[in-house]
């Protein structure tokens, strides 16, 4: 598994957790969903699950736009 640590805002970070064997990749605390699409993207990735440590916006912000675009 790779894990990726994106920036977010001015001060939080996202993480990206992939699983190259199969493309598939998790998120945790996507503040924003333009840099967790840009990284699936570029990892030819495919978004399995999203984790949310708490309901903050900064947290949580790009969750429906995600979901959106990956939907189970």
């Amino acid at each position: 598994m790779d894990i990726y640590r994106l920036p977010a805002r001015s001060d939080n970070y996202i993480f990206v957790l992939h699983h190259p064997a199969d493309g598939t990749a998790a998120v945790v605390d996507p503040a924003d969903a333009s840099p967790v699409l840009e990284k699936l993207a570029a990892l030819d990735a495919n978004l399995e699950a999203i984790f949310n440590t708490h309901h903050h916006n900064d947290h949580v912000g790009g969750n429906r736009e995600l979901i959106k675009r990956f939907p189970k």
